[in-house]
């Protein structure tokens, strides 16, 4: 499995008082105020259920009781299942994982300058995440890719996932891309991850809510996430946006539950605030890592898992503002025991790819990792009788066998990260960590070869991908 982490103390920004105080404020918005669903067959589904639904209007009020009824049925652990078997995610309490995630355009590795990424691009971005243990998914480099159709971008992004990585990738509710997405999975059996957004305030409209439907009839798991952002769609202060978020994610945790019992949810907060000097989302702010932190703690609270895509940074390039922006916001949610941080790679709010970046990232990830598991304590690692052979100084205990044995597992070495004496650093040619991260990345891509699929597989998957420009009414040939 790739590698993921136990959050043994998870941290708390709102108290239990408080949670449940946010859930009642949830539960009346969604029976007094309703939540607009663009879905007729959906809206007579939960009138059939007991909600008070407007056809006209296309607003559902739902009772506290269907959202209790609905909650019960939801599965607290659940497994997505890899091609090979070696790239499984667990997804149960307290456990974290982290992933990549893709941009609009790429940095350059050797001038630093942006361009629109290519098939090229995404098919290197791709096998850079595969290759490190610490990524969970193949999801990397680029959301949109300049050399193929706009109208099957989407469907050409699976495609070179399941030819680049063995791992699992998330698929986005947009160009009708998520039936082709789950057939380009089912090739290898494996299961994707579907993800669907809210339209805040209090909306679910037609696209999303299909992709909410195309995972529960092929028995997958769906990310419900709020995009509410505090100030704009929500209001300013974070406690009313959490009880908005809040809503509207149960409100579609619900449908999801009466389409199919049993469903994995994944609960998921993209609470952009807005920066109001500028008009722009905040993306690296504290704020919206306090919010992730409370996202946590209601997914617990429910019995269900929770996502984030982050961390985040408003730096346009990587410097220390994304450095400390990713970090404290990556600090903060493995701290609040997000089941998944989806963002590695990532600068500029989202929008750009960089490979050294995901290589500070990942850095970054393992010693995030390292803290959030807190210290063993138990007697193996804590004998008297070492104690005793030491004794007092000028003895130590560098040569002794215990240090040999433990040293690996207590003491995280990350690669990148200098250490070293001046002289040492120097005499090695005095490289800065963003030269080392760029060294580092083209040494993997020029070692690392993906899993290879059979001709039968490459020949369905190129069916799929004409199937799906056929049905755009466009011609290609191949990728």
């Amino acid at each position: 499995m790739s590698q993921s982490f136990y959050c043994k103390e998870p941290l708390k920004v709102i108290d239990q008082n408080e949670i449940e105080l946010i859930h009642q404020m949830s539960l009346q918005l969604l029976d007094t105020i309703g939540v607009f669903i663009e879905d007729d067959a959906v809206l007579s589904l939960l009138a059939d259920h007991g909600c008070r639904v407007n056809m006209k209007k296309k607003i559902a009020k739902l009772p506290s009781e269907l959202i209790e009824k609905a909650l019960n049925t939801c599965p607290s652990e659940f497994t997505l299942k890899s091609a090979n078997g070696k790239n499984d995610l667990l997804f149960e309490p307290k456990r974290v994982h982290f992933g990549p995630c893709s941009g609009m355009e790429i940095m350059d590795i050797k001038t630093g300058k942006l361009r629109p990424g290519t098939v090229a691009d995404a098919e290197k971005t791709l096998r850079l995440t595969d290759a490190l243990d610490i990524m969970a998914g193949a999801n990397a480099g680029l959301g949109f890719i300049s050399d193929c159709p706009v109208e099957i971008n989407l469907v050409c992004y699976y495609a070179l996932c399941l030819r680049n990585s063995a791992k699992i990738f998330a698929l986005g509710a947009m160009e009708d891309s998520v039936k082709w997405g789950i057939e380009i999975g089912r090739l290898t059996g494996q299961d994707v991850l579907i993800q669907a957004s809210s339209s805040s305030p209090l909306s679910w409209h037609s696209e999303q809510i299909d992709a909410i439907k195309l995972a529960c009839q092929a028995g997958l798991p769906v990310i419900l996430q709020s995009m509410a952002s505090p100030g704009t769609s929500a209001p300013v202060t974070l406690s009313s946006t959490i009880a908005l978020m809040n809503a509207e994610i149960l409100s579609m945790l619900v449908v999801t539950q009466l389409l199919r019992p049993g469903t994995g949810v994944m609960y998921s907060c993209f609470t952009l605030p807005m920066d109001m000097r500028y008009g722009t989302l905040a993306s690296g702010s504290i704020e919206l890592g306090m919010l992730t932190v409370a996202s946590a703690q209601l997914a617990r609270y429910y019995g269900i898992h929770s996502m984030i895509y982050g961390p985040n940074t408003d730096s346009k390039i990587y410097d220390p503002q994304s450095g400390f922006e990713k970090a404290l916001q990556g600090q903060l949610e493995a701290l609040a025991g997000i089941n998944l941080i989806w963002g590695a790679g990532m600068i500029q709010n989202h929008t750009i790819w960089s490979d050294a970046q995901l290589m500070l990232d990942c850095e970054v990830f393992q010693m995030i990792g390292r803290s959030i598991e807190g210290i063993t304590v138990r007697k193996e690692t804590m004998e008297l009788e070492l104690f005793q052979q030491v004794g007092h100084f000028p003895n130590n205990f560098l040569s002794h066998p215990h240090t040999l044995k433990h040293c690996r597992t207590e003491l995280l070495t990350p690669p990148l990260i200098s250490r070293e004496s001046r002289d040492a650093w120097m005499a090695k040619g005095s490289k800065g960590i963003m030269e080392k991260a760029e060294a580092q990345a083209e040494k993997i891509l020029k070692n690392h070869e993906p899993r290879s699929l059979t001709p039968e597989i490459h020949r369905e998957l190129d069916k799929i991908v004409k199937a799906a420009a056929k049905e755009k009414g466009i011609d290609i040939i191949s990728l």
